[in-house]
């Protein structure tokens, strides 16, 4: 939507590329941000009454809807360290990182959930989206599997989690590992597919075992993801799209694309959520070919991964697969939103919504990217977060996840011109 220039404005972002798929905008505007919210959006707005201007510079510096990433771990705090999965804090690969809204996946049960509203939630500027694990006592590793028995997905332990914090739960996630999942697979995904909808919210699923081998039978892990395929429902989200491990959709092509295609029309979402161990890039090339993409892209960060990627590399991941920054940036705002049903509030730029901005630069390069199998493979573009706008809110990123900076490496194992800003 675009008005008539404006005469008073909190901040004005001139002069920069707007870019929102979602919206139809490609092209030169401004956007003026008054008391949190977004007031004008249109080209040469009058600036003399704006407290503060943000002037872009440069032909590959874009203004996007505040990145939304439907697939992290921020559960700070909540874990023990070196017992339970490390979590982000939610700023660090949240709004210091170009992205306005994240979605804890399940990184606690009921259990512990309560660390949300009263530790994390009041202390977060970013957005924070909770989706609650399936499993009462969810990630009790060196297991590295949520579930060692049917019963701990605790019907009535959840449904008094929800009673009890109005609006906190906004999905359920449910990791496809361990033995259980070659044992009762399929009465694991009923009964947590069960609890959803007793509760009117969406199901996430992760899909591929990276110690399948240690499994009893390993076999067992694609029938549970081909009956997963069949049972999800409008708005549940299958994570981990271009896993290269064992119980991913590659398994048996010719029996599982064709039920990937009926949950697609379903309105099941389809996530790739790259984290450390669930992405391949023959696999995203090959899904990509046969006509396979992704809805959303998502990071899957957890305290170990921040170290190495971030949700900007990921969407640089699938540049060198071959998508478009257009595809890319659609696919973390606007599509993004509407995965987790937050289209009318999050994922794009319109007036009158919360100004939740993001402004990135586009880098030309030669860069060397590595997935979950230890390959190599080259991109000719990253992205760096340049400045977040959270409700209204400047925040200046943070230095990035290596120690150059935001950038991948490059060949020679470090970041080109312009990673150190």
């Amino acid at each position: 939507m675009v008005t008539a220039p404006t005469t008073s404005c909190d901040l004005l972002i001139r002069n920069g590329h707007v870019l929102d798929p979602g919206s139809g905008l490609d092209g030169r505007m401004d956007i003026a941000v008054t008391a949190g919210r977004i007031s004008a959006i249109g080209p040469d707005l009058d600036a003399s009454g704006a407290k503060r201007v943000l002037e872009i510079r440069g032909a590959d510096r874009y203004v996007v809807p505040g990145l939304v990433d439907i697939h992290t771990h921020v559960a700070h705090g909540a874990t023990t360290p070196g017992v339970g999965m490390g979590c982000c804090d939610p700023d660090e690969i949240g709004v210091r990182s170009g992205v306005t809204t994240v979605v804890d996946c399940g990184s606690v049960g009921v259990a512990n959930l309560g660390v949300f509203p009263v530790h994390i939630l009041p202390r977060a500027r970013t957005r924070v989206v909770v989706y609650v694990n399936a499993g009462s006592h969810a990630h009790t590793m060196p297991g590295w599997a949520d579930l060692a028995r049917l019963g701990e997905i605790d019907e009535r332990a959840i449904a008094a989690c929800v009673q009890h914090n109005p609006g906190l739960v906004e999905g359920v996630k449910l990791r496809l590992v361990g033995d259980i999942i070659t044992e009762v697979g399929e009465e694991v995904v009923d009964r947590s597919k069960k609890v959803a909808r007793e509760h009117g919210v969406p199901l996430m699923v992760h899909i591929g075992d990276f110690r399948a081998a240690d499994r009893p039978r390993p076999d067992r892990l694609g029938e549970v993801t081909r009956h997963l395929l069949e049972v999800l429902e409008p708005g549940d989200i299958l994570t981990h799209l271009c896993t290269p491990n064992t119980g991913g959709v590659m398994d048996d092509v010719d029996v599982t694309f064709p039920l990937l295609a009926e949950a697609r029309a379903r309105g099941v979402v389809l996530d790739p959520a790259l984290g450390l161990g669930n992405f391949g890039y023959a696999v995203a090339s090959e899904q990509a070919q046969r006509g396979l993409q992704p809805d959303t892209i998502s990071s899957d960060l957890t305290l170990g991964g921040q170290s190495f990627h971030s949700l900007v590399e990921c969407m640089a991941k699938f540049m060198a697969v071959g998508y478009s920054f257009a595809d890319v940036v659609a696919m973390t705002t606007g599509r993004a939103a509407a995965a987790i049903g937050k289209q009318d509030e999050v994922g794009a730029l319109a007036v009158g919504r919360e100004a939740d901005i993001t402004v990135l630069d586009l880098v030309r390069g030669d860069f060397t990217f590595v997935d979950t199998t230890k390959a190599s493979f080259r991109g000719e573009h990253g992205i760096v977060p340049v400045a977040t706008v959270r409700a209204g809110e400047l925040v200046a990123p943070g230095w990035g996840p290596h120690p150059w900076g935001w950038l991948p490496a490059t060949p020679e194992g470090t970041a080109g011109d312009g990673a150190a800003r």
